[in-house]
């Protein structure tokens, strides 16, 4: 253990475990030991974590059943970990998800299973000394995710561990035992950031950001945790800032790790690599995370010098870098959990708001060990109450509808809902995304030639990368598909020009589209449909 965590407690470590709901966020309060503590959250939690692991589970079942050799070498070892975790895992991860499975009723393996469908994109910022007014560090973070309509809801959960450990605070959703964000009764604050590598798991697993933050007095010490062992449970960005306004972020696979200090006093963080170790093995790095990082970057700026938090809310809710609410703005509707912490008055600040206007709302103060009752809110934005937001709220649940009929399969749906938008040309959507999925619904629906015309609206070299790039290359196999093999080799070639114009994007997807472009100018007619995602940037 790390001698910070040796000291005399401020915290109690004895209680009745307890549940509080604000608005849709829920805080758990829970003692004693790892195992009890993962029993207290599903007691307190109810028919909430019942629905939680039900959706989980078959999110992993599908992965596993789309997944390679390494996702089923990982599905063997969900047999054993429950089992073998305890005795080698320090963090008490293993304890916890076990007592969860069983309070649930469930098999241990199939919980743990569970737990490993868990996974979220984010974006986030932390600033210190110059940058911030006081000249302490501040963090604030963005948890861009799907909810799965309304069943993640989001979730502060207060730990007081009756070994020893620090107690601290995660957020997340439901079960959920690493945590997305969280801080300790040190001030020690960190932000999990997730990194797309090949190595998936570590083996055996150790969970360094739950131990970071039941250790942790300073960054130093978080950066120890990470680095003292041979393997990290799972790759991840992991920020982090303590009460001394020290900031640093640990970039980091399983089996290998860099440390990133910012040349100035801030920084903002997406899921790409930015170290020139660790970009090697980030051969993953999508369109959206670049675009998602500049947004954040773009959103701070004009603050650097007077970040408060109170002006980090406002950073959290920006929007300025697009018109439409479907875009990779730092206030997109796939937020799930939005909150601003400061290690130096111990505190975590959450909204109280779900998706998909969950930076918007009130976000009440938090922390170990601390009166926060004199700590005011951060006050709801003025614009949630307002007539902008309420017809935004109902433009985003028709968008929300026809992107969960399109994924269930009901094309005739999709298409009523997406023409109904695009006929009234809705200003709050992305035209260029809404006609990506109206020309999707039709390509699959057999009627090509309306395809190809809805696919000739868009703006390519103004659209998000990803819909000019599947835009090209489905106008070339449909035009392949009609028997135009010129317009065909035109548009393949027009697309590998599109997509070689980015050569920083390298995600599944990218390389998707790389193999139809190039499996068409090798003159080989693409017999199936691709696979004709929605790509609304709208959580279903």
């Amino acid at each position: 253990m790390l001698a910070s965590a040796r000291h005399s407690r401020a915290v109690s470590v004895s209680g009745t475990p307890h549940r509080e709901d604000h608005g849709d966020l829920i805080v758990l309060h829970v003692y004693g030991s790892y195992y009890e503590m993962g029993r207290q959250q599903v007691e307190l939690l109810g028919p909430v974590a019942r629905r939680m692991f039900d959706y989980h589970r078959e999110k992993y079942r599908s992965a596993l059943q789309a997944g390679g050799w390494r996702v089923r070498v990982m599905d063997a070892g969900m047999s054993v970990l429950p089992w073998l975790g305890p005795l080698y895992e320090e963090s008490g991860a293993f304890d916890e998800m076990n007592g969860m499975a069983d309070a649930l009723g469930v098999s241990r393996s199939d919980f743990l299973r569970a737990e490993a469908a868990a996974s979220f994109g984010s974006t986030v910022f932390v600033a210190t000394r110059s940058a911030t007014a006081d000249g302490g560090a501040i963090i604030g973070r963005n948890v861009d995710w799907d909810d799965g309509n309304g069943t993640m809801r989001p979730v502060l959960t207060h730990f007081h561990p009756d070994n020893g450990d620090l107690a601290y605070i995660i957020g997340g959703w439901p079960l959920i035992s690493l945590p997305a964000i969280g801080i300790n009764e040190k001030g020690f604050a960190l932000s999990f950031n997730f990194f797309v590598v090949d190595e998936i798991l570590g083996i055996p697993p150790q969970m360094r950001d739950r131990r970071a933050l039941q250790t942790a007095a300073t960054v130093a010490d978080g950066l120890r945790v990470f680095t003292e062992v041979r393997k990290r449970a799972m790759p991840s960005f992991m920020v982090m800032a303590d009460a001394t306004g020290d900031i640093a972020m640990i970039e980091c696979t399983p089996s290998e790790y860099a440390v990133f200090r910012p040349d100035g006093d801030w920084f903002a963080q997406a899921n790409h690599a930015r170290t020139e170790a660790m970009i090697p093995f980030d051969r993953y790095r999508a369109a959206d995370s670049f675009r998602r990082r500049a947004a954040m970057e773009a959103a701070v700026r004009p603050h650097l010098g007077a970040i408060t938090p109170g002006v980090a809310a406002q950073i959290l809710r920006d929007r300025s870098n697009s018109a439409y609410i479907n875009d990779d703005v730092v206030a997109n509707p796939a937020v799930l959990n939005s909150a601003v912490l400061q290690p130096a008055t111990k505190t975590l600040w959450h909204s109280t708001k779900m998706q998909p206007q969950a930076p918007f709302g009130e976000m009440l103060p938090f922390s170990v060990g601390v009166d926060v009752s004199s700590l005011p809110p951060l006050p709801v934005d003025p614009r949630l109450g307002a007539e902008e937001m309420r017809r935004e709220a109902a433009v985003m649940a028709e968008a929300r509808w026809a992107v969960r009929q399109f994924r269930a399969g009901d094309l005739v749906g999709a298409r009523m809902m997406w023409d109904r938008l695009a006929a009234r040309q809705e200003p709050l959507l992305d035209p260029d995304r809404l006609a990506w999925g109206r020309a999707a619904v039709r390509a699959q629906q057999g009627q090509l030639e309306e395809a190809d015309a809805v696919l000739e609206t868009i703006r390519w070299q103004q659209a998000p990368f990803e819909v000019g790039g599947s835009g090209l290359v489905l106008r070339a196999w449909i035009a392949d598909r009609l028997g135009r093999r010129e317009a065909a080799l035109r548009g393949y070639r027009l697309a590998q020009e599109y997509v070689d114009a980015h050569p920083e994007y390298s995600d599944r997807y990218t390389q998707e589209l790389r193999r139809l472009i190039a499996a068409g100018l090798a003159e080989r007619q693409q017999a199936d449909l691709p696979e004709l995602p929605d790509l609304q940037r709208v959580p279903p």
